[in-house]
């Protein structure tokens, strides 16, 4: 499942510059079916997306834009919960790409957190989340019937861990999980603006 961070990745611009690359090729079965991430042919040298970036950012922005492609995987939600520091790359690319309100926590168990998002959904939890390492505790926050999103790997993992939902969790809650497919739909929405914010953020 590691494939993911192969066929997109940074590439070095000089000792303090990089830039995005996407490295899938497009042409193998998995790129024509829109899953380029998942590319089974990557190439050496792919397509840079995006500015050149600080050489210290790049890995940061680099998950921001995978999370940003995972949660567009999702449908439209009224209330979306992202697992990350309020104010970081991944939170202000969340709140550029998505109609909606999005919230931006470290901890899905905060008091705070809870009180705001029942204060805007009827069931009390948000009908999306974007997951951080505990994919778990992101089953446990979104409503039932509602969307985990999950970057930057499939969560599919043959191996249950304390981190990971057991598929009884996800069909008694009947909460889909969704990988990243593609970062092009994240690139191509992001205008010049957009991305000085996530740079700043990073």
């Amino acid at each position: 499942m590691d494939r993911a961070v192969v066929s997109f990745g940074t590439a070095a611009r000089g000792a303090s510059s990089a830039v995005l690359v996407d490295r899938s090729c497009g042409r193998c079965s998995t790129c024509r079916s829109g899953a380029g991430l998942w590319c089974s042919a990557p190439v050496d040298h792919g397509r840079v997306v995006g500015p050149d970036l600080p050489a210290a950012a790049a890995e940061r922005l680099r998950t921001a834009v995978l999370a940003a492609a995972a949660l567009l995987e999702a449908p439209a939600a009224r209330t979306t919960l992202v697992v990350t520091e309020p104010g970081s790359p991944t939170a202000v690319l969340a709140e550029r790409l998505v109609d909606g309100f999005v919230l931006a926590t470290p901890c899905l168990t905060d008091d705070a957190v809870r009180a705001q998002v029942a204060g805007r959904e009827p069931s009390g939890r948000a009908a999306v989340v974007v997951a951080g390492a505990d994919v778990r505790s992101a089953v446990r926050a979104v409503r039932r019937g509602g969307h985990v999103c999950v970057p930057p790997v499939s969560p599919m993992s043959p191996t249950a861990g304390p981190s990971r939902p057991s598929v009884t969790e996800l069909v008694q809650r009947e909460v889909t999980l969704l990988a990243p497919r593609q970062v092009t739909d994240v690139v191509d929405r992001l205008a010049a603006p957009d991305w000085g914010a996530a740079i700043a953020a990073a």
